[in-house]
């Protein structure tokens, strides 16, 4: 349905209807159609790569293609530059899954420019309109699960669900709240104690941070840490976790307890450039040793890095903070990584932990992997500790520290010093 006209309802470039034709003429109709919507995957790449002018005859190229495959079953749409929507008619409720997948196979075939090449891969949200709907409200389903697509894996498609769209807005609330979490003291940090084997003593916790929201109640670390990842709150929030913890130090010491604190690091901390910078001002300006705080790092984050942040993990260690290789054991190469990252530990992932009274296997990979850490010169912590028979096992394998609901759950700071003085007792 390609038009060569200057109008007002043709998109310049491929000539299609654009978004002011669709709503000026199917808005009273629009429960009528199926509404699919397309978006090509990393068009901005391609643009970067080849030129504005590559851009633009790959679109055309596309353009046609994809009119071409709809045909007189559906209409095609300009939506906004590298997206574009396509109606079907409802009467062919049927064949719809069939017709998505046709132009889901046939527009990822490779588009040729001039001697360019181009692999073409698109994600696509398809929502089936109701009766009450309005236009912008059916296209901002659609899109929304062209998104959900794009979010799974690109080059997908998705049909709307109501689900999808609820998960939507609960996560834009969380994001609008969050923001403001640290200026209403919203946030808090609970403390899982860490058991020292020898002397049978609480040495260290792990900080766990927490969020309390006077709309949205108790939000899981699950899904707010992700949204914080996402838009970079994570910074902000990871400094006030620095600064929460080194007060909280203080206050022990004064109260006569010596623990060091655990706190966990996100990759995107590690991309910020003055994070380390800050990181010993906050601790000096608190007059705590850096020796009463440790980093929780995985090991997947740890290869994303440069290696400028290795070099500065290696000159927080002279200071004297030390590194733990967090979920040891899930990522990949994890005993070459014993010798490759700067550490001063290991943390055995709670899935091994799991399975450690049931498989002889993971037994033995258990064992194997507290030898190796200990011929290193590292400590090892078994986190997820739930059971006696868990306990004991590892104490079979000389793992000196125990982590978890065993020993534990995560409590608040005035509970910790309830709880060792029971243990001491």
């Amino acid at each position: 349905m390609l038009v060569k006209n200057t109008d007002a309802y043709f998109d310049y470039l491929t000539g299609l209807y654009n978004r002011l034709y669709l709503f000026e003429n199917f808005s009273e109709n629009i429960n009528e159609f199926i509404v699919v919507f397309l978006d090509i995957d990393d068009f901005k790449y391609i643009n970067d790569t080849y030129g504005y002018e590559i851009g633009d005859e790959f679109l055309k190229k596309f353009v046609r293609r994809l009119s071409k495959i709809v045909g007189n079953r559906g209409k095609v749409f300009s939506y906004n530059a590298d997206k574009f929507l396509v109606l079907f008619p409802k009467e062919n409720f049927k064949d719809i899954y069939e017709k998505v997948e046709l132009l889901f196979q046939k527009l990822k075939e490779i588009i040729i420019v001039g001697d360019i090449e181009i692999a073409c891969s698109i994600s696509i949200g398809i929502y089936i309109t109701e009766k009450d709907d309005k236009i912008d409200d059916a296209i901002k389903k659609a899109e929304i699960a062209m998104q959900e697509a794009k979010q799974k894996v690109k080059g997908q498609y998705v049909f709307y669900k109501h689900q999808i769209e609820k998960e939507k807005m609960r996560k834009a609330n969380i994001l609008t709240e969050l923001k403001k979490s640290i200026l209403r003291n919203e946030l808090y940090i609970l403390y899982q104690p860490i058991l020292s084997v020898k002397g049978n003593k609480i040495q260290e916790v792990e900080a766990l941070l927490r969020w309390n929201n006077e709309k949205l109640g108790e939000v899981s670390p699950v899904e707010f840490i992700p949204i914080a990842e996402e838009t970079g709150f994570i910074r902000e929030m990871g400094f006030w976790v620095i600064e929460e913890v080194c007060r909280q130090i203080k206050e022990w010491e004064k109260k006569n307890l010596d623990l060091k604190v655990a706190i966990n690091i996100s990759p995107n901390q590690f991309k910020d450039k003055m994070f380390f910078e800050n990181y010993k001002y906050i601790v000096k300006n608190n007059n705590v040793k850096f020796s009463k705080i440790k980093f929780e790092i995985t090991e997947t984050q740890i290869f994303k890095t440069e290696e400028k942040t290795v070099e500065n993990l290696l000159e927080i260690m002279k200071l004297g903070t030390k590194i733990s290789l967090d979920d040891f054991g899930a990522g990949y190469s994890s005993m070459k990584n014993m010798i490759l990252i700067p550490c001063s530990e290991i943390k055995i992932d709670k899935i091994f932990i799991d399975y450690i009274t049931k498989d002889t296997k993971i037994q033995n990979l258990i064992a194997s992997i507290i030898h190796t850490a200990h011929r290193l010169g590292y400590d090892v912590i078994a986190e997820g500790v739930e059971y006696k028979e868990q306990y004991d096992k590892l104490l079979e394998y000389d793992c000196e520290k125990i982590q978890g609901y065993f020993i534990s759950r995560p409590i608040g700071e005035k509970d910790i010093i309830k709880f060792i003085k029971r243990r001491s007792s």
